[in-house]
């Protein structure tokens, strides 16, 4: 009876440090969670505002696309414009 004793003692105490290991664990483990979810917030905010900026810089794009292709037509106008003028003033001086 006392070799039970001694056993379930040192069983007992077996446990103690099992759960003493196991609740600084788990409360280590409720800081890294809340580590985590705070980054993952910040992560969130983060991308939605990338999503904001890049759906501005793709509006800005094709704004400049589209003055980018006008400019390319008033120039070629101008160009020929400006043979049509050279011409004339060739022809005027002969």
């Amino acid at each position: 009876m006392l070799a039970e004793s001694t056993e379930m003692r040192k069983q007992s105490s077996i446990l103690r440090k099992q759960y003493g290991f196991l609740l600084a664990e788990s409360t280590e483990m409720r800081k890294q969670s809340s580590i985590l979810r705070k980054q993952y917030g910040f992560l969130l905010a983060e991308s939605t505002e990338m999503r904001k900026q890049s759906s501005i810089l793709r509006k800005q794009y094709g704004f400049l696309l589209a003055e980018s292709t006008e400019m390319r037509k008033q120039s070629s106008i101008l160009r020929k414009q400006y043979g049509f003028l050279l011409a004339e003033s060739t022809e005027m001086r002969e």
